[in-house]
């Protein structure tokens, strides 16, 4: 009599899914387990897919790819071969209608500052380093204007930051400060601006090229998802997972979709205040109130085809300007050639941050199109008369937010979820970590690695432990 096949499901087709899936089925073609890949979705990827509009393709917001790890280096140039084209980066910053090289450039900072307030930012940057020198920085505000001075904090920092997340500066963790911006403070940017000087200690916010898939983010995924779907792995769109059951510290079914399925293993990306309330039984009250005073900030893309080949040189660029809601524009026609429908335009993707309870989100995809239109013209970066046909796309629970005091409820519902022996969290959503894209991949090969040596080898809470620059 054949003996039952275990049933593994991964929850989420994102970076992190989609790492647990490859490693599951790499080199195997039996297998003890089926394999399971839910999404909710149509599309593989997550926020690193790809959307195809009128013969253009546009990422969810600009994704670069960059890494230090080799194994994942490795998987994206086995995967994408000569597609994995390497980018000439340039990012620049807009504050005060003049544009600012990022990385910082000094020369640049001069002539758009003007020299008398290039050398105040200097001077706030010494007063930093001798009152500040023993600052424990307890907020994000606080770990820059200790790097950086109180002058380009405001300058460079502050207004972005707070589009960004929606709450000031001063409510911000200084973990994200040290996550995102590791290695890279005044005496780094100064050495990059006048040296050129790199190697592997080097900010990640200072390279100078990056590998990009020729066909846009996605392509790597569902390339991958082609892979894994050959060794067995069965994926699943537009699904949604409803309720976990469990007992005896196991996940035994999962509810998608309304219908009730037996597992074995369980790999999630889901957002983990999500998983907690999708519990049966339901945690105890205070793991419940931990779990809701995590939250993420949301995320809306504008998508336009633009009648200008030239709209701005800027693979992506920086909106400092306090005037507009917009927080960052990507121009793909920067990024590779093949994601241009048509010779002589561009396309433009135009990002908004936003909680759900906010008006923009609640507004139609009429409204928010005309607002992404009216400040690229604002700005004077394009023409009315440039801006042709456009589409929305809106992320929940994109970004995990550091806020100051969140970690104490986040170690409690680590916590409680560490008794359940056959999950695993994975990614940025399900570890509620601010991952990048290789990170989450790695995540997800690891958690896998884990579930094959039926005993846990590896700690994925330690990926990324070094706090690397995230952008």
């Amino acid at each position: 009599m054949k003996s039952r096949l275990e049933q593994v499901y991964v929850i989420g087709a994102g970076p992190a899914g989609m790492g647990t899936a490859y490693e599951l089925t790499k080199g195997n073609t039996a297998h003890s387990f089926d394999l399971h890949i839910l999404d909710k979705d149509s599309v593989v990827g997550g926020l690193a897919q790809t959307s195809e509009f009128h013969g253009y393709k546009f990422d969810i917001g600009p994704h670069r790819y960059y890494t230090k790890n080799k194994e994942v280096l490795a998987l994206w140039q086995s995967i994408l071969g000569k597609d994995l084209l390497t980018i000439p980066r340039l990012t620049r910053i807009l504050y005060r209608h003049r544009f600012f090289r990022y990385p910082i450039h000094i020369p640049d900072v001069i002539v758009n500052l003007g020299l008398p307030e290039a050398i105040r930012c200097f001077l706030s940057y010494c007063r930093a380093r001798i009152f500040l020198r023993k600052l424990q920085p307890k907020t994000f505000e606080q770990w820059i204007t200790k790097h950086f001075g109180s002058k380009l904090y405001h300058i460079f920092f502050k207004t972005y930051t707070e589009k960004v997340w929606g709450i000031s500066c001063s409510q911000i963790g200084a973990e994200w400060a040290a996550q995102r911006i590791k290695n890279l403070n005044f005496v780094a940017v100064a050495k990059n601006a006048l040296l050129k000087k790199k190697g592997d200690t080097e900010a990640k916010s200072l390279i100078s090229t990056f590998w990009y898939p020729r066909f846009g983010s996605g392509s790597f995924f569902t390339r991958l998802q082609l892979q894994c779907e050959k060794k067995g792995a069965q994926f699943y769109f537009n699904q949604t997972v409803g309720t976990l059951y469990h007992e005896n510290n196991l996940i035994t079914h999962l509810e998608v979709n309304g219908k009730k399925y037996p597992v074995d293993s369980v790999f999630s990306s889901m957002p983990l205040p999500q998983l907690i309330q999708s519990l049966d039984p339901l945690p105890p009250e205070s793991i419940l109130k931990a779990a809701a005073q995590l939250s993420f900030r949301d995320h809306i893309t504008v998508n336009i085809i633009v009648d200008n080949p030239r709209v701005v040189p800027d693979n992506w660029m920086y909106i400092h300007a306090p005037e507009v809601q917009m927080a960052r524009i990507a121009n793909y026609t920067n990024f590779s050639s093949c994601m241009i429908g048509k010779k002589g335009t561009s396309g433009l993707s135009v990002e908004y941050f936003v909680f759900q309870k906010d008006p923009l989100w609640n507004s139609t995809d009429a409204e928010i199109i005309a607002l992404a239109k009216k400040e690229l013209v604002q700005l004077h970066l394009c023409t009315d008369d440039e801006l042709k046909e456009a589409f929305v796309t809106k992320e929940r629970d994109a970004y995990p937010m550091y806020y100051l005091g969140h970690k104490k409820y986040f170690e409690i519902i680590q916590s409680y979820v560490s008794q359940f022996t056959n999950l695993a969290l994975i990614g940025r959503g399900g570890m509620f970590r601010y991952n990048n894209m290789d990170h989450s991949l790695y995540s997800g090969m690891l958690a896998a690695r884990n579930y094959l040596a039926g005993k846990q080898v590896y700690n994925i809470w330690n990926i990324n432990e070094d706090a690397e620059y995230h952008e």
